[in-house]
């Protein structure tokens, strides 16, 4: 085992406490690990709180710097937004020293995760990309992850020891998400074909009709049992996040040399329905059950 790993026994920080964040310190915390956390929005006074409740809840600790939180870490995990994962990795390189690995959660392109290995290694720490190849609830840390990266397979067999589901897939640094960014054209494309496809049905009345259509062409996937609400509801409760994803992946082609509009136009369509549900997502009942697909694709 590398020496970088094998010396290091540290804690585990976390920088970015959204929904997978609190998600991973729970399981550490829950083997015996001691967790601590960042999160930029500490600093607003308007979000502090519900940070603070979620590493409660998780038990994890709050670091008030990035400084404080790497601080003597064994694995570093970067789980920001797809445009802050640059940023975060440059700042945390000031940071980071031999024996400290830094794993990049993010969902940005291969060239990317190539400049946050660069920046990350001059620092003397290693790198280790994640590519997250399924919506982490309801899995939790079952969610299977492909890592890749010099030391990949170690940190594998540190993070599968608590329960998770990592493989190493490359010592090269790009490829793991490349897998990733690859399906996500498929699986992103496909959510935004259906709102399409609804929100013109819904504008005519006739998206029963054509659902049934659908279950006649395509037998046993579901259009003919909800999967409509299923991949529309992902796009509104996660469309930001996906629609960045999907940028990223439209950057990856534009690197290949291959038209980007399709990936960009899905992009869009997952931005656009996130902002248009926005108002009444916010305004969830106390079970926390989204509005009907139908009364958010409503004619307008």
């Amino acid at each position: 085992m590398p020496q970088s790993i094998q010396q290091s026994a540290g804690h585990i920080a976390i920088i970015g406490f959204g929904e997978v964040g609190p998600i991973f310190a729970r399981a550490f915390t829950e083997a015996g690990r001691t967790v601590c956390a960042f999160d930029i929005k500490l600093r607003d006074a308007s979000t502090r709180g519900a940070i603070v409740e979620r590493a409660e809840k998780s038990g994890a600790q709050i670091a008030d710097d990035l400084a404080s939180a790497v601080r003597d870490a064994q694995l570093v995990f970067s789980a920001v937004t797809a445009s802050q994962a640059e940023a975060v990795a440059s700042a945390a390189a000031e940071h980071l020293t031999a024996g400290q690995v830094f794993i990049d959660l993010n969902s940005v392109s291969p060239a990317v995760k190539q400049r946050n290995s660069l920046v990350i290694q001059q620092s003397g720490a290693d790198y280790v990309e994640a590519a997250v190849m399924a919506p982490v609830p309801p899995q939790g840390i079952r969610a299977p992850m492909l890592l890749g990266g010099r030391v990949a397979a170690q940190t594998a067999e540190l993070l599968n020891g608590p329960g998770m589901r990592s493989e190493a897939v490359a010592q090269e640094v790009g490829l793991a998400s490349a897998i990733k960014l690859c399906r996500s054209i498929m699986i992103k494309g496909m959510e935004a074909l259906c709102v399409q496809s609804m929100l013109a049905a819904r504008q005519f009345d006739v998206d029963g009709r054509v659902l049934a259509s659908l279950a006649a062409t395509f037998p046993g996937v579901g259009w003919d049992n909800g999967y409509e609400a299923y991949l529309i509801g992902r796009v509104v409760e996660h469309g930001q996040r996906r629609s960045e994803e999907m940028r990223e992946a439209a950057l990856m082609l534009d690197g290949l040399g291959m038209s980007s509009a399709l990936a960009t136009a899905v992009a869009d369509v997952q931005e656009q329905l996130a902002a248009r549900a926005a108002p009444l997502v916010d305004a969830i009942d106390k079970k926390g059950s989204l509005p009907e697909w139908r009364i958010l694709l409503k004619p307008v």
